[in-house]
């Protein structure tokens, strides 16, 4: 063991300079979820690190961020992760905690948030547009974060009697077990309660409805307007709750056909076309505008590999060729094409 832990600091030492191999970086997943003692290392050996900083951040201006990530040995081109920072008025007191997502070092920071009309100090996570990422957190959870989503947990979070965090976007969650300590995913509209199992959570601020889907285990889904009203789920269902009527439903559904993005596919069943265009919009970074009422009418079901150029994508959509797209730069226009 001893000689494993020396091992595992000399690991962190070339992860935090930025010098590790593929091979060393799972060798060094591979032990962070072997033995919470390696977790404990690397939150201390961060944290004197992250601290190191703390002075330059508070000191620097947002138009000198790209010169301070490149001290940092972390990598903004690199299109798969990148790292952002809403406000330089937050308090950055920091932590850095692993991300496997094609070998990129990411930087938390803390941010004071209100929830439940408290005040309270959290790690942050974002994962912007274009992008997704897989994180570890202390406990041994892993998290895939999608597109355009934001995960907040405490930094006590090993030491609270629940493990609570809190999610906006996409995620897909394979909770480690800890009977004395249920799991808790909280979003705008619902809390979602476990004690180690696998599902999904899509809580987009803009879309009309969250959903809950379970691959394996069991959920306990709450809402937060009136927690009394509760739904429990097993595996292949699903819990639809719609925001403008306040409404909870539950349904059958083909979990691993949910997640399938998690895997590099974007995939929709019986999904309306305006839906299907903001997938694409967090997918690729774009804006697309609907100026087709055809369009806003139709219907899809299928499954499209977003390693495509969003070209590919478009015309994979429109195969009876209904609309035109016009696009420049970031925005796309779509209208329907003169008879």
């Amino acid at each position: 063991m001893e000689n494993q832990l020396k091992e595992f600091e000399e690991l962190l030492v070339d992860y935090f300079a930025g010098n590790l191999s593929e091979e060393d970086s799972r060798r060094l997943c591979t032990l962070m979820k072997s033995d919470r003692i390696y977790r404990q290392k690397y939150e201390e050996m961060a944290k004197v690190r992250a601290r190191s900083f703390v002075p330059r951040f508070e000191n620097e201006k947002q138009t000198n961020y790209v010169e301070l990530v490149s001290r940092l040995s972390m990598h903004p081109n690199r299109k798969h992760l990148t790292f952002s920072l809403r406000q330089w008025g937050y308090r950055i007191a920091a932590v850095v905690l692993l991300v496997i997502a094609m070998s990129v070092t990411v930087y938390y920071i803390y941010n004071d948030i209100q929830i439940a009309g408290q005040s309270k100090q959290l790690c942050m996570m974002e994962v912007p547009l274009g992008s997704q990422t897989k994180v570890y957190l202390p406990d041994g959870t892993v998290v895939c974060l999608n597109s355009g989503s934001t995960l907040k947990y405490s930094p006590s979070f090993l030491k609270q009697k629940t493990r609570d965090v809190y999610l906006t976007g996409e995620g897909y969650f394979e909770v480690e077990k800890n009977p004395e300590k249920p799991f808790i995913v909280h979003t705008n509209e619902l809390k979602v309660k476990v004690l180690g199992t696998v599902f999904n959570i899509r809580s987009y601020h803009e879309d009309p409805e969250v959903e809950v889907d379970l691959v394996e285990g069991k959920v306990n889904v709450f809402m937060n307007l009136d927690e009394k009203k509760n739904v429990v789920l097993s595996p292949d269902e699903c819990l639809i709750y719609n925001k403008e009527r306040q409404q909870m439903r539950k349904d059958v559904t083909d979990a691993k056909r949910m997640t399938l993005w998690t895997t590099g596919r974007l995939n929709f069943v019986n999904t309306s076309f305006v839906s299907l265009m903001k997938d694409i919009e967090r997918k690729y970074n774009v804006k697309i505008n609907i100026k087709s009422e055809q369009a806003q009418k139709e219907i899809f079901s299928g499954s499209i590999d977003v390693k495509l150029s969003i070209e590919d994508v478009l015309e994979y959509i429109d195969v009876d060729k209904k609309y035109t797209w016009t696009r420049k730069g970031n925005m796309i226009v779509v209208e329907d094409k003169r008879k």
